[in-house]
């Protein structure tokens, strides 16, 4: 990646305008030996005069910043000189763009614990699990209805470009989503999709998942279906499957319940190595540190019991199982005993509460834990 793609990414991350593409390929820019530096010292300058991009004093920003440069050449930096300047101007600029309006300012934050959904504007909008509503664009044209927990998209075939909305689901809940071809999606508590209004004819029907979600495709043998996560793209024609990575996760779990699917590595734009195909009652799992994918035969309903409202571990570590009770009940656990994090469980749970839960897994390993709102300390 040259210079000048390298400031594009970071303006735009920078204006929290950055496609989930860009933030794949500067995320790896960053993992390279270097790199990092580079990228702190953007986002701290940027920090540095945020105060004053209402009512910029370029003259001020410039010293503020030469002052910087001319300490941290005494401190020896691994920083050149060339790198502060380019970092001066690209902040000047965001400021500019920011105060002139070429960029919208990110709206306000929604209350935690609520759905949201991002339309192309930058709009976020709140979706009760009891509303029923009718969703707009930013031109006031309706693009789908909501009723209860799920949203259902309006076909529009006139289409001429694609315009994303973002879902997003947090922690303790769930909800349900058809997109314009007839595609339902399942999001798990703490996942969010980026996904077009509508897809576009002859062209690849292509999502952006973080989190969890089921995927039950609507078959086009035309039109390709991919679910992009971090690192890895799922392509399909027609077909049921799960697909798990939460930020968190140092791995992609992908289990298919019907139909075929096709598994690819790829490390920003470059394809890692060749597809690996998984057919139906399979699990494709890949580590992220490792260059290849693990396949095995599985019972597909563990790892979809989520859709029907229950948690089922099998052979699982508490230290996994943590993250799933957050997501599920909405709490934190700190967990302070170190050996139970390594102890195997078996378990199912669907509507028993999280102090029911804990008092389960207490019986068959004994450790005590104290509530206090929603947060858990284990001992």
């Amino acid at each position: 990646m040259d210079r000048s793609e390298m400031e594009h990414l970071i303006f735009r991350y920078l204006a929290n305008v950055a496609t989930a593409e860009e933030l794949d390929r500067l995320s790896d820019w960053i993992l390279k030996e270097g790199n990092k530096e580079v990228f702190d010292t953007y986002v701290q300058l940027h920090l540095d005069i945020t105060t004053s991009v209402g009512k910029p004093n370029k003259r001020r920003i410039k010293k503020v910043l030469l002052q910087r440069i001319q300490r941290d050449k005494k401190r020896k930096s691994r920083l050149s000189i060339a790198v502060f300047t380019a970092a001066i101007l690209l902040i000047l600029s965001f400021g500019w763009a920011l105060q002139s309006g070429l960029i919208l300012k990110s709206p306000p934050q929604p209350k935690s614990g609520e759905i949201t959904i991002t339309l192309d504007n930058g709009q976020i909008e709140t979706l009760g699990v009891l509303d029923t509503k009718t969703v707009r664009d930013s031109e006031g044209n309706t693009i789908g209805t909501q009723k209860n927990s799920k949203l259902v998209y309006t076909r529009t075939p006139d289409n001429k470009e694609l315009v994303y909305n973002t879902l997003s689901v947090p922690y303790g809940k769930q909800f349900s989503l058809v997109l314009s071809d007839g595609t339902e999606v399942t999001l798990n508590s703490g996942t969010s999709l980026r996904y077009p209004v509508a897809f576009l004819p002859g062209e690849k029907r292509t999502v952006f998942l973080s989190g969890e979600a089921f995927f039950e495709v609507a078959s086009d043998a035309r039109h390709p279906f991919i679910v992009t996560t971090k690192g890895m793209e799922i392509t399909v024609l027609g077909t049921t499957f799960n697909v798990s990575h939460y930020p968190e996760d140092d791995r992609i779990n992908t289990v298919l319940v019907e139909g075929a699917v096709s598994l690819q590595i790829k490390k920003g734009s470059e394809v890692a190595l060749a597809p690996t195909k998984l057919t139906a009652g399979m699990k494709g799992e890949w580590l992220k540190t490792e260059n290849e994918i693990s396949v095995e035969k599985v019972d597909t309903s563990l790892y979809t019991a989520w859709t029907l409202g229950r948690l089922v571990f099998r052979n699982t570590s508490f230290k996994e199982i943590r993250p799933a009770l957050e997501r599920h009940y909405n709490v934190s656990i700190t967990n302070n005993n170190l050996l139970l994090d390594e102890q195997l469980f078996d378990a199912s749970f669907d509507i028993e509460t999280i102090e029911e839960v804990l008092r389960s897994f207490s019986k068959g390993y004994a450790f005590e834990y104290q509530i206090e709102n929603n947060e858990i300390f284990i001992q």
